[in-house]
């Protein structure tokens, strides 16, 4: 369940612009529930590259390896000087490794009450297969993630503000489960809740979409399996709101 006072906000970033246009989505649930912010970016090394190594010369590969880790870090601490210049309560976190396994890292280390990540459209079967680090966290995570749908030159697709909140009713939800994960975000917005149920869920008129991913199926399953309600996540237009059903 989201809290109005949530105390920790995961943010990953790698710094391109469907990462950044989803800032803020981060900015305004940090401002309506107090959270501090954890910025995060996970460095992948590139692999060295020992073109014509000579004693003292570590190779081409391995400089310019180096070089873009020191800019990442460069970057990762501007954002947060000048997020916590605007007021924010901010905390940089900067690891090595693979994108998806070092956010779900950060995001348990840290009690993480929700994950904010910037989506590109998934529209290529070769995308879809292979998949990546935001559909790899909405299925693993074991905090709500909020994922933010971009255009294809990175700007975010609906402006940062929610009003109307539309849950993606499936055949197993309980009125219970639809309480539980939105009476505290329809009172932190003061917005109104309306109830999606299959039939309607290509024509939605909502600012933010609340849903429940069932565990019985990851996103491999639902790429060759596809539901209404899963197939929210690669295409919606809307920004989707992932609760995970307990296992």
């Amino acid at each position: 369940m989201i809290h109005a006072q949530m105390t920790n906000l995961l943010f990953p970033t790698d710094f391109s612009n469907h990462t950044t246009a989803a800032l803020d989505w981060v900015r305004l649930f940090a401002r309506k529930t107090g959270a501090t912010i954890t910025l995060l970016h996970v460095y992948q090394p590139m692999i060295p590259d020992s073109t014509l190594p000579t004693v003292g010369d570590p190779g081409i590969g391995i400089m310019a390896s180096q070089e873009i880790e020191e800019i990442s870090r460069q970057q990762i601490n501007e954002l947060g000087a000048k997020l916590q210049a605007e007021g924010l309560s901010v905390t940089v976190e900067w690891r090595i490794g693979t994108v998806d396994d070092g956010i779900l890292e950060v995001a348990k280390e840290r009690a993480a009450d929700l994950i904010v990540m910037g989506r590109s459209n998934l529209s290529t079967f070769f995308d879809r297969l292979a998949g990546s680090a935001v559909t790899d966290v909405a299925d693993e995570a074991k905090c709500p993630v909020l994922i933010v749908p971009t255009t294809a030159d990175g700007q975010s697709i609906r402006p940062a503000q929610v009003h109307t909140i539309a849950y993606a009713m499936q055949a197993q939800t309980t009125q219970a489960q639809v309480t539980f994960q939105t009476e505290s975000l329809v009172n932190a917005f003061d917005a109104q809740l309306v109830i999606l149920t299959e039939d309607k869920l290509d024509d939605v008129h909502a600012d933010l979409i609340v849903m429940e991913l069932s565990p019985k199926a990851g996103f491999l399953d639902n790429l060759f399996h596809p539901n209404h309600t899963t197939a929210l996540i690669e295409k919606s237009d809307i920004p989707v709101l992932v609760y995970h059903e307990k296992k």
